[in-house]
């Protein structure tokens, strides 16, 4: 039986082992992946703060169409209350609401009607919708902590006629 021969190994060099990670290279991974998740945590907190503020926003839309679109086919005045910590739609005939939306937790809004420079806190105010459509112009903000939304509403539409907002 004819034996192969060995590759001669040269004597300075030695034989490697498998390719393993140091414990540098795991560190330096590691602190890679604590940096884009510390970068990205405040991304996603602001995006989901400005989310809250937008769905008030949303629910003041859908009552004020709904006072808008209730007082035309009526004929009869249609209201949107401001209460503290709820905003309420009267329909025309009725003195008690019948529907209400209550802000969340830790969520506070206040009004600015139209030519106001100070933002009003809402006191059981009521945004009167005509049986022609027309509406007062009215910007309400909406606030949790530092940030907020504030929404403009168009007064022949009650659409949003603008916004403006900050998220630190």
């Amino acid at each position: 039986m004819k034996m192969m021969p060995r590759p001669a190994v040269s004597p300075g060099t030695a034989r490697r082992h498998p390719a393993a990670y140091t414990l540098l290279e795991i560190a330096l991974v590691v602190a890679i992946i604590v940096l884009l998740v510390g970068a990205t945590v405040p991304l996603v907190s602001g995006f989901t703060r400005e989310q809250r503020l937008r769905e008030v926003a949303r629910e003041l839309l859908v009552l004020a169409k709904t006072a808008r679109t209730d007082a035309m086919t009526t004929g009869r005045v249609a209201e949107v209350v401001f209460g503290r910590k709820a905003l309420f739609l009267r329909r025309g005939g009725e003195e008690k609401p019948t529907e209400k939306f209550k802000l969340p937790r830790g969520m506070e809004y206040a009004l600015r009607p139209l030519g106001a420079e100070k933002l009003l806190r809402p006191d059981d105010q009521a945004w009167i919708f005509r049986p022609s459509g027309l509406c007062q112009p009215l910007a309400v903000r909406v606030t949790e902590g530092e940030a907020w939304l504030e929404v403009e509403f168009d007064p022949l539409t009650a659409s949003l006629s603008g916004e403006s907002y900050f998220i630190p």
